[in-house]
């Protein structure tokens, strides 16, 4: 057996999340079909995590095993091969068995891009089109909050099960020529855990939340929710580290 790592890269505005669904296209189901072509068997990617409809990744992280005995490096070109044109891997090559995508990330980026320029039809897929002016020093200064170790089961999606204490190593939000990247990274994200972060900095720089909101929002522990969540379409899986 040898497991194979990928990188890859991908359009979500066409699909219906990372994860195998049934009846829906996915990311998941397209590189597994494109594999199965190659190995002539069944294969089961795993990847660093999920990421729901109409969300991009400049680079996911996922890996499968397979009795298929083949050059490592050539993974890429032969999966490349039956992949459809919203999807492209960028690398391949074999690691051991202790390597797991998911469990061996030790931290994620995510990036967010919204317009406040004239609304852009050209960029409705890629760019949450929100046109109008945002405080962006008010959302500077009020990001700072979720810096740090926190339970941010006001900012998430999770069941009574779920462990929803993360630590956000960094967060920046940057505006030039009216578009404005919100930049996090961390030891992890639940689900819809940035888009709430985001939805509330929004909610903040357009003055209908102050600080002090977030704060008891966040300090509530799911108390207080957050009903603010941005829209997917700017939302992109930056990057994945590992040890």
């Amino acid at each position: 057996m040898m497991r194979i790592r990928c990188d890859v890269t991908y359009d979500g505005s066409q699909f219906h999340g990372f994860q195998v669904q049934s009846k829906c296209r996915t990311v998941q189901g397209e590189i597994q079909k494109a594999i199965r072509n190659i190995c002539k068997e069944k294969v089961v990617i795993h990847g660093s995590g999920r990421t729901d409809a109409k969300v991009h990744a400049i680079r996911q992280v996922f890996h499968f095993d397979t009795n298929k005995k083949f050059p490592a490096e050539q993974w890429k070109q032969a999966i490349n091969h039956f992949l459809p044109s919203d999807i492209y891997i960028l690398s391949s090559e074999e690691v051991d068995e202790h390597f797991h995508s998911r469990y061996s990330a030790i931290q994620k980026e995510y990036h967010y891009k919204l317009n406040m320029n004239t609304y852009n039809p050209l960029q409705t897929k890629y760019t949450y089109q929100y046109c109008r002016v945002l405080d962006i020093k008010k959302m500077q200064e009020v990001s700072q909050i979720f810096l740090g170790e926190h339970d941010f089961a006001s900012f998430c999606t999770y069941d009574q099960y779920g462990n929803t204490i993360r630590k956000l190593y960094t967060i920046t939000i940057e505006e030039k020529e009216g578009i404005v990247t919100f930049k996090l990274s961390g030891n992890g994200f639940r689900r819809y855990m940035v888009r709430h972060i985001v939805g509330a900095l929004i909610q903040v720089g357009a003055n209908r939340l102050t600080k002090s909101q977030v704060e008891e929002m966040l300090q509530s522990r799911g108390q207080k929710k957050c009903l603010h969540k941005a829209k997917p379409q700017g939302l992109y899986l930056y990057r994945v580290f590992y040890k």
